[in-house]
């Protein structure tokens, strides 16, 4: 009988731990943001602007070949028409032909300066969908509320905030007491190796470093993504890695009415298969414990009961993640085939197959690590595995820091209504390589309507609210302000 009673005893505390730890976690009452426009003319004008920028075709290259410069320094040009005082005022360097860095000299503080970052390519359009855009993907089309066409979002709409904010905040007779920066890349969708490298590289010799560095990345989300009870304003700390690996496997060929018992492609198949099979371990990684820590009070239940005590349900919850696809690309590292070739005839055995495989790295795992594990669960030495090309997840910024402080301030300032969470960014971004001096990279995207068009982005129909742009141009300008303050 004592042995019972010390059992339901301790059940007892056990549910009430776990009870007290679910209240505790319990959330506080949202509130709504601040923002504010200058008028129904100011948001037109500014959106002529992104129209414009969408017009130069600055179709992204990872080298000059079939490279269109003219387009780029056409935007050059139309930068420097569209917005005269920072130009007048801000000092601009091009690096390595296309890049831009600027750079908006404080009277004196101590401060370290930061940064706010764009890109200035965009990614090409599927000749195959370009009839299925409702305006011209090119066309900077104004219509329904939206600015139309490829870079709306990613990211000429970004840019377009920045640049804003800045002659606006001149223009209102505002000047700061640090140094400012901004940085344009020319090529971020082909990995940013000829701009945003190159632009670190040379505040890198001049022994620049930063406070905060802040890029596209975290978006204004619906918080039922995450089984979450409210808005998430999701500030990304962390990149995962990157990885092409190339799947190889050669044979003799021949005709295929006489096969042999393995075929080149039958045998890089079974390769592929085995790595869909086998995934990688999840990991409850140092940017999605931040996260949960922030939205778990605000999960539905039993979510939130599990989040509120992972100390004891740690294993269910990577268990419950894993499962779907969203919540598996923020605890592992991902493995995904995209591309095969074989033979060039129907009738023709290859002579050599391949495939390449795009990993996105969890911020716990390695890119040697990665080329490990996807040899080990192939097996088979016929099997040639290289690596095209590789990043390591980028280092995970501080939450405690002045600079997220900042950012975090000015998200609920506009947007007082969503709860604001650091976040694990699961696409790849040229910021990565600002991580060497700067104290923190933060990733995020001030923009409400990309709540309902974030399935545009390097798709059909790429578009831009323009009262949400008018919004983000608030945002940058209160960033600046906020920064200068503290």
């Amino acid at each position: 009988m004592i042995v019972l009673y010390s059992i339901l005893g301790a059940l007892a505390v056990l549910v009430a731990i776990i009870a007290l730890n679910t209240w505790i976690k319990k959330p506080s009452k949202r509130k709504e943001g601040v923002a504010k426009f200058e008028s129904d003319l100011e948001r037109d004008k500014i959106a002529k602007h992104l129209s414009g920028m969408i017009q130069l075709k600055t179709l992204t290259a990872s080298s000059m070949d079939g490279f269109d410069k003219e387009a780029f320094l056409g935007l050059h040009k139309y930068l420097e028409k569209t917005y005269p005082l920072v130009h007048k005022t801000l000092g601009r360097e091009v690096v390595n032909e296309y890049s831009l860095i600027y750079k908006w000299t404080g009277s004196g503080s101590q401060k370290k300066p930061f940064l706010m970052m764009a890109h200035m390519d965009v990614v090409p359009v599927d000749e195959r969908t370009a009839g299925d855009w409702e305006h011209d993907a090119f066309s900077g089309a104004i219509a329904d509320g939206y600015v139309w066409g490829r870079g709306a979002l990613d990211m000429k709409g970004h840019l377009t905030a920045v640049m804003e904010a800045v002659e606006k905040l001149i223009s209102d007779g505002f000047a700061p007491q640090r140094d400012v920066y901004i940085a344009l890349g020319h090529d971020e969708e082909s990995m940013g190796t000829l701009g945003a490298q190159k632009c670190v590289e040379v505040l890198k010799k001049r022994g620049e470093s930063f406070e905060f560095v802040i890029d596209e990345g975290g978006v204004l989300m619906d918080g039922t993504m995450l089984s979450v009870n409210a808005d998430v304003a999701a500030i990304g700390i962390c990149e995962k890695g990157y990885a092409d690996i190339r799947l190889s496997v050669a044979s003799k060929g021949g005709h295929a009415s006489r096969p042999p018992k393995q075929t080149a492609v039958g045998t890089l198949c079974r390769a592929i298969v085995a790595i869909e099979k086998h995934q990688m371990k999840p990991t409850l990684n140092e940017a999605m414990k931040h996260m949960l820590d922030c939205v778990g009070g605000y999960m539905k239940f039993p979510l939130n009961v599990i989040v509120s005590n992972m100390w004891l349900f740690r294993p269910l919850l990577l268990i419950g993640l894993a499962a779907g696809s969203n919540g598996a690309a923020m605890v592992r590292t991902t493995m995904a085939p995209t591309m095969l070739a074989g033979s060039t005839a129907t009738n023709v055995l290859a002579e050599k197959a391949e495939a390449v495989i795009n990993c996105r790295i969890s911020p716990d795992d390695t890119v040697q690590g990665v080329l490990d594990h996807i040899r080990k669960v192939i097996g088979n030495d016929d099997v040639i595995v290289e690596e095209i090309k590789a990043f390591a997840a980028s280092r995970v910024s501080d939450t405690d820091s002045e600079g997220f402080a900042t950012i975090a301030r000015t998200v609920e300032q506009m947007f007082g209504e969503f709860v604001v969470a650091p976040y694990l960014m699961v696409a790849a971004t040229d910021s990565k390589f600002y991580s060497d001096i700067s104290d923190g990279v933060f990733l995020f995207q001030p923009f409400r309507s990309v709540m309902q068009d974030l399935s545009t982005i390097h798709a059909v129909n790429e578009r831009m609210g323009v009262e949400s742009l008018s919004e983000g141009v608030e945002f940058f300008a209160q960033l600046v302000r906020n920064a200068d303050e503290r």
